[in-house]
């Protein structure tokens, strides 16, 4: 039988320093999982940020809330959150999730107590048809290439936009040079793709 160990994420006064020193020697022994409660009206660590956190820290151990209050939560929000957590911790996290028993953390959320039940049912279903990778409804969903999905919302524009992106180093320098010279104090350049060649590139024009 596989043991997992809770995380200290919830005793008052915990610092996240320690959340994430017991993660890293619960990595390094026996357990099989760390866990985390989830509750709103409490000064507990946030789950989803804690789990995000840990990951990083650690290298094999799963994670997995015990439980989330889903009925909590936006769900289309959730669904992102978590396939993001299981990607980034390659493939560690298993969601446990409850539809919560305190009132308090509804009026807190001002979201309603008594449906709950039925609204977990439905975010339920609607999170595994956008994991499986179905659009959320008939308008609502991905589709096309990076630049011209994610800017799809500009129309004609879109494709004016991305001609005039620079695509050389010296077009690149040239318009670092140009935040700089209207005064700005930071620019952060956007990759369009994820070859980390790029960076090397990027930090050779910079350094």
């Amino acid at each position: 039988m596989q043991v997992g160990i809770g995380l200290p994420a919830t005793i008052p006064g915990i610092e996240g320093k320690h959340i994430l020193e017991w993660a890293k020697k619960a990595d390094a022994g026996p357990f099989s999982s760390l866990s985390i409660l989830d509750r709103l009206v409490y000064p507990n660590y946030e789950p989803l940020i804690t789990l995000a956190a840990v990951a990083g820290a650690t290298q094999r151990i799963r994670l997995m809330p015990t439980v989330l209050l889903v009925t909590l939560r936006n769900t289309a929000m959730l669904a992102k959150q978590a396939a993001s957590l299981d990607a980034l911790s390659g493939g560690r996290l298993t969601l446990g999730v409850g539809v919560g028993g305190r009132e308090d953390d509804f009026l807190a959320a001002s979201i309603p107590f008594n449906n709950r039940g039925k609204r977990f049912e439905e975010q339920l279903t609607t999170m595994m048809r956008i994991w499986s990778g179905q659009p959320l409804s008939d308008n609502v969903g991905p589709g096309g290439t990076y630049l011209r999905n994610y800017y799809g919302f500009m129309g004609p524009m879109v494709e004016r936009m991305i001609n005039s992106l620079p695509t050389t180093l010296e077009a690149i320098k040239g318009n670092i040079q140009g935040y700089a010279d209207v005064g700005a104090d930071e620019v952060i350049m956007w990759p369009c793709t994820p070859d980390l060649e790029q960076i090397d590139q990027l930090a050779n024009l910079v350094g």
